[in-house]
């Protein structure tokens, strides 16, 4: 699968997808359960299109059988008992006094019972019973059946003997329902249901496939989309992926638990059809949205390898390895732990089951030795961090006493010695070099000083004479300018040597940053125009009051300036500009370098990082580098940004309050 196709958007559109496709199978389900359950439907019921030729409708036949017998058999009792007065007039009202599209015609000796009209008989109850639409008809003289009835079986002709189980002297039973429904009844009422459902069944049993097929076709994509990007091939975690394998999965077992407990509590409710689907429609949303994202979390950690690995059982089994690395450490621990534990049972047993005080003292004396060996072993730990915590902040010189210490934490206390001494030596012989270093610097420049100056002096005295060689009139002019550069190099490095070394006093006073910038810009516009670079100046109108000595940080701007002058484009525009915020000042300085820079911005104010970049200019790659740690002893802060050839210095002062 190409990374294209694991954009959000198409991962987010499946998980969609696949819930609706879920709820639309589930409730499916649920409606099929529930027209089952209620006998609603069968599967004898899948080719038929009316409720008269439903297994439902004989079900319901059935019901009204079952209630007219009992009907029928309190009337042809003597005497109606106290207790069945009431179902007497709930049968009476429902079949001969109120509205029924349920019709009966029943004689019992030459006794008849009917509601389909008084003095009629068995021939023309029969042809009524047919006009209505369905009947049902048992002649008892020739023990016969008939009807029109499709699903009518043994059970219903059954229901229609028990009236004559008690030797009847010959009759018959004619029941029928007017299949025009017009009056409101029970079976007006079976019939409005089941036209209502029934339609979804054959139409539903294809979208439920379809639905199935999708389902499973969005979960296989988010099983494979899931964790990847369009970017790499790279595995994404979520937040959820680093909770410990086995809580995620007692979450899901949990969740599962919790569920099917809840379904069981709710199937013992009565509930209608219509919400039963909604309520199940809704429990399958809230159900997916936890399972998915658990069922998600699970693919992501195998595709990352991190299922076992993130797990509390392998953190476990890690703390067991490194214990049997360390044999010593782990005997010790198992054996403490054994010893103390039989110790603890031990006491624990004969102070509650024998009730004896030495036990009770002796458990006692257990708990106050594990109290005591905790907080000896806390103790140790925090003086080992705080002593970490000294050495890390620079106080090399820190030392443990052995004395204060036990066990492992004693030969812990005395490595951290050992390496906190090896330290100590490292800073000091660093610091030994780097001062060696500067005296080098420091006597190499005065020693090439006093020659070059005598050197620049006769090269002033051969420029005074009248010289007619044009060519060595050249040759002087190229030694004034080499030997003018390497005295800024002396004086560059005798400054370097003094700021490394500390040796340098800073005079600290108000400074205005404004006039500063114009003084060091008018200095270097001669320069600028010879080599075509125009300068930008974005300056505010009203001075800005710096704390900052006067001479180096004239020093640190002079070497910005130089830098552009040495190293930018010609014919370029260079940006001027001093921002001032609640509390500080901040100079900057853009231009375009004439060459790539191959050197990241930390590098560039290192001392000589140009290297052979800088031998075909006049720089000599300590300006930046003086100009950086000038600024940082003046309590400023010095930055340089890099964006393709466009460069940029900065630095940053509190303002003057």
């Amino acid at each position: 699968m190409k990374n294209g196709q694991y954009s959000s958007g198409i991962k987010t559109a499946a998980m969609v997808l696949q819930m609706v496709f879920l709820i639309v199978v589930i409730v499916f389900f649920s409606l099929i359960v529930n027209l089952f359950g209620r006998s609603m439907l069968s599967f004898r019921d899948i080719g038929n299109n009316s409720f008269f030729d439903s297994y439902y409708y004989v079900e319901k036949m059935g019901e009204e059988l079952k209630e007219l017998t009992s009907y029928l058999q309190l009337q042809m009792g003597m005497r109606i008992r106290e207790e069945d007065k009431d179902l007497y007039k709930k049968y009476k009202l429902e079949f001969d006094d109120g509205d029924s599209n349920f019709y009966y015609w029943f004689s019992h000796g030459e006794k008849v019972y009917t509601n389909m009209g008084e003095h009629i008989k068995e021939d023309e109850a029969l042809k009524r019973a047919k006009k209505f639409g369905s009947y049902l008809y048992y002649d008892d003289d020739t023990i016969s059946f008939q009807g029109n009835i499709k699903q009518a079986d043994k059970r219903t002709e059954m229901d229609m003997l028990r009236l004559f189980r008690n030797g009847s002297n010959g009759g018959g039973l004619v029941v029928a329902v007017d299949t025009a429904l017009e009056k409101k009844d029970a079976i007006a009422d079976a019939a409005n249901v089941y036209d209502t459902y029934f339609p979804w069944v054959k139409s539903g049993l294809l979208i439920a496939i379809f639905s199935l097929l999708c389902f499973l076709i969005c979960m296989i994509y988010i099983t494979l989309a899931t964790g990847r990007g369009n970017e790499d091939d790279k595995i994404r975690l979520h937040r959820i992926d680093y909770f410990p394998t086995e809580i995620l999965l007692l979450a899901f077992i949990a969740f599962v638990g919790a569920l099917i407990a809840f379904c069981a509590r709710l199937g013992r409710q009565s509930w209608n059809v219509s919400s039963s689907l909604i309520l199940t429609g809704t429990l399958v949303f809230l159900t997916d949205t936890v399972l998915l994202t658990l069922y998600l979390s699970f693919v992501r950690k195998i595709k990352a390898d991190i299922f076992i690995s993130c797990s509390i059982t392998a953190h476990v089994f890690h703390i067991l390895k490194e214990g049997m690395r360390t044999q010593r450490i782990l005997n010790r621990a198992v054996i403490s732990f054994v010893g103390i534990a039989v110790l603890g049972l031990l006491f624990a047993w004969q102070a509650f089951a024998n009730q004896h005080m030495w036990a009770i003292a002796g458990l006692f004396c257990v708990y106050i030795y594990l109290a005591a060996h905790f907080l000896q072993q806390a103790v140790q730990r925090k003086k080992i961090l705080n002593g970490i915590i000294q050495i890390s902040s620079g106080n090399l010189d820190y030392k443990f006493h052995d004395a204060e210490f036990t066990g492992d934490y004693r030969e812990l206390a005395e490595k951290i010695n050992t390496i906190g001494e090896g330290l100590y030596n490292a800073v000091e012989e660093n610091v030994k070099n780097e001062r060696l270093k500067t005296e080098l610097i420091t006597n190499v420049s005065h020693d090439i000083k006093t020659p070059l100056t005598s050197i620049i002096n006769y090269i002033n005295l051969i420029k005074l004479e009248k010289i007619q060689n044009e060519k060595l009139e050249n040759y002087v002019d190229i030694l004034e300018k080499k030997s003018l550069r390497l005295k800024q190099l002396m004086e560059d490095l005798v400054e370097v040597s003094k700021i490394t070394s500390g040796n340098i006093t800073l005079d600290m006073q108000p400074i205005n940053m404004v006039e500063l910038i114009y003084q060091t810009g008018g200095e270097f516009n001669e320069i600028f125009e010879n080599i075509g670079l125009t300068i930008v100046t974005r300056l505010p109108k009203e001075p800005v009051m710096i704390i900052a000595d006067g001479n180096r940080i004239w020093r640190v701007v002079q070497n910005l300036y130089s830098n552009v002058a040495k190293y930018a484009m010609k014919d370029t525009r260079v940006y001027v500009e001093l921002k001032v915020n609640e509390d500080t000042a901040k100079f900057s300085i853009k231009d375009i370098s004439a060459q790539e820079i191959h050197k990241s911005a930390q590098d560039l104010s290192e001392r000589f990082v140009r290297g052979d970049e800088s031998r075909g200019t006049e720089g000599n790659g300590l300006g930046l580098s003086i100009a950086r740690n000038l600024t940082s002893l003046m309590g400023g802060t010095f930055e340089i940004t890099l964006d393709g050839d466009l460069f940029t210095a900065s630095i940053t002062f509190p303002l003057c309050k």
